[in-house]
């Protein structure tokens, strides 16, 4: 092999590493960008399961005030029917 035969192929050589070194970082930045991505997915799942906790629990409020409204209309209605009208006109 001849030293230009050997100087092609080291400048071949060397402008293959550099092009996997390029692709390289750009993985570097791809994975970079989906960790990002992953990272904020998580913190929004972290805020959906969040407000979903505070849903239940307003809807658990809803349903006890719920109960008690009722528990309050039936001892009323017990109230009213002891009273009798009467026709006095």
């Amino acid at each position: 092999m001849a030293v230009e035969d050997m100087t092609t192929r080291v400048g071949e050589i060397a402008a293959a590493v550099g092009h996997i070194s390029a692709e390289t970082r750009q993985a570097e930045l791809d994975v970079a960008e989906v960790a990002a991505v992953a990272e904020q997915s998580s913190a929004s799942a972290e805020q959906v399961s969040a407000a979903t906790q505070q849903t239940s629990a307003a809807t658990q409020e809803l349903a006890e005030s719920a109960q008690d409204l009722s528990r309050t209309a039936a001892n009323l209605e017990r109230i009213v029917d002891q009273f009798t009208l009467s026709d006095r006109g």
